[in-house]
């Protein structure tokens, strides 16, 4: 478990107290109960949001694990506004990975959507050219913008290799 440091003694025991619920969401999550997962997300966003507020990394985190919740749900506009929301944040106070995985799930809301400018547009706008794979299952963290291939087909999805696209067809 990260160590998280906060100056408020409160607010850290809320934030590592809202960690651990998201754990818990995330492994009712992979258990296909995507219901209580939602609970579990709701009652540690809450925490964060009055612990640290919204501009915070850790609320960002689970922001990004509401949204992608939502996709595996199909309410796209749910996880379109969570995922908003976690790449504002990611996007200016990093870390770079992280904002990376959230550009990702935020351009698959807009593939999801058929708007697949959106996508490419949201997937290339890390301010450090900073990107992960298309392939969730991907074993590489980032990747500069010039080490991936945009899809063939849809021009909205990047992979960092033929391995990786194929497997996803």
């Amino acid at each position: 478990m990260d160590v998280l440091f906060h100056s408020n003694p409160i607010a850290g025991v809320s934030v590592v107290q809202a960690a651990n619920i998201n754990n818990q969401a995330l492994q009712l999550s992979n258990q296909g109960d995507y219901a209580g997962a939602e609970r579990l997300h709701l009652r540690a966003l809450d925490l964060k949001l009055d612990a640290v507020g919204e501009h915070d990394t850790t609320t960002a985190i689970t922001r990004n694990a509401l949204g992608e919740l939502y996709l595996k749900m199909g309410r796209i506009l749910d996880a379109e506004e969570q995922l908003k929301k976690a790449v504002s944040t990611r996007a200016h106070m990093g870390p770079a990975y992280d904002a990376a995985v959230s550009m990702e799930n935020l351009g698959q809301v807009y593939e999801s959507k058929g708007d697949f400018a959106e996508a490419r547009r949201v997937r290339l706008s890390h301010p450090e050219n900073i990107m992960v794979c298309g392939n969730y299952d991907c074993p590489g963290m980032t990747f500069d913008q010039s080490q991936l291939s945009a899809c063939s087909s849809c021009k909205s999805v990047f992979y960092c290799g033929t391995a990786c696209q194929v497997i996803l067809f």
